[in-house]
């Protein structure tokens, strides 16, 4: 009863730090939100519509590796930018088909734009 129940289960605080990054969105909400969400995005989740977009993973991530490399020297460094760019760039290529390549030109007014 309990695991199947939307009211009892909550994520745990550690999906507290995502927050920033994703608002409250599926991987974040709980409960009737979360339900909502799930059942709304199931079928674009599909096995065989995502791993169409595995090249796009694997090159977008690739690139941020290599962003990542070229700043690091051994001292800290915030990689919020580097991750929310990365993102950008996945989603607007797997989702409406074009490569704004946010990771290479963060200044670009798409990107500010997002940023507003």
């Amino acid at each position: 009863v309990i695991l199947s129940s939307q009211k009892h289960l909550d994520k745990s605080r550690d999906y507290n730090f995502l927050h920033p990054w994703l608002g409250s969105g599926l991987l974040t909400s709980t409960g009737s939100k979360w339900h909502s969400r799930r059942k709304l995005l199931t079928p674009a989740f599909h096995f065989k519509i995502l791993e169409d977009f595995v090249e796009v993973f694997n090159n977008q991530s690739n690139k941020m590796v290599q962003k990542l490399q070229q700043k690091a020297d051994g001292k800290p460094f915030d990689i919020f930018p580097f991750v929310t760019l990365c993102t950008l760039d996945i989603i607007c290529e797997t989702a409406m088909g074009c490569n704004i390549n946010a990771q290479d030109n963060s200044d670009s007014d798409y990107v500010k734009a997002v940023y507003r």
